[in-house]
């Protein structure tokens, strides 16, 4: 068996508390001796309430917060251990896509600027026509180079995200509730999106979000996640048809029945 495109062991995240009422204090532990992994070429959906430490987990999977103690292992290399070289070959390999579009783009550059830099940042140069098709791969087209964020919806400018998440043809995407703030008509074309990249170029995903009906339709597995720590974990169906930690029941109840619209 092939090993894990990414393996976390036993990782946790402490945040200190910085002076007033917290001075003295142990601080905030984000997250709680978490152990997951994503197999090559699998959905995994990473699910829990908001304030569960869902968010510090996957930042802490692409290297963007220091894991406090554990180890974070992509391609078996730990993340840890890697010098600034060996950082940036890691963002080759492994990309995020954020919740919010708007918020995750630079305002002052166009789409254009946005994509070449992507290429830039890793000593490569790239063709217009090379762009063009990157954006028509994911469905707002050449025109959408020459546009600032504010001249585009919020639809259109996830897209652009997950087009700069494609740019290096990563092995690995880190969606963190990247629909959320979108329609959900707009969400399920976006989601739509990231399944048909995941069963035509094979990419691995890890899915959070804090909402178990998406989590069930774009995951092949679900693992669920309270108070920092992962409290069970299964099959997307499975989850779904017998859950047994009263959490995962609870998140299960709050559900409702009406899958997306296509």
């Amino acid at each position: 068996m092939s090993e894990p495109i990414l393996e976390m062991t036993d990782v946790s995240k402490r945040y200190r508390a910085a002076g007033g009422f917290g001075r003295g204090r142990k601080g905030f532990l984000a997250v709680d001796g978490v152990s997951l992994h994503v197999e090559r070429g699998e959905a995994l959906g990473l699910v829990g309430e908001s304030g569960s430490g869902k968010s510090t987990l996957a930042r802490m999977a692409n290297g963007l917060v220091v894991p406090t103690s554990g180890t974070v292992r992509t391609d078996g290399q730990d993340i840890a251990r890697l010098s600034r070289r060996g950082l940036r070959r890691l963002r080759r390999n492994v990309a995020m896509v954020f919740q919010d579009p708007l918020a995750s783009l630079n305002p002052r550059q166009t789409v254009r600027q946005t994509l070449e830099n992507v290429f830039r940042a890793h000593g490569e140069t790239t063709s217009t026509a090379e762009l063009a098709a990157l954006l028509e791969s994911v469905g707002p087209g050449a025109d959408y180079l020459g546009r600032y964020p504010h001249e585009a919806s919020g639809g259109q400018l996830q897209r652009v995200a997950v087009a700069r998440a494609l740019a290096l043809k990563p092995a690995l995407i880190i969606a963190d509730e990247p629909t959320s703030a979108l329609d959900v008509s707009v969400r399920a074309q976006i989601l739509n999106l990231l399944a048909d990249l995941q069963r035509d170029q094979g990419i691995s995903f890890l899915h959070v979000s804090h909402d178990l009906a998406v989590i069930r339709l774009y995951s092949d597995r679900v693992a669920v996640m309270q108070r920092g720590r992962i409290v069970e974990t299964g099959p997307s169906d499975e989850i779904f048809r017998s859950p047994q930690h009263p959490c995962t029941r609870a998140l299960v109840e709050a559900t409702p029945e009406a899958e997306l619209p296509a």
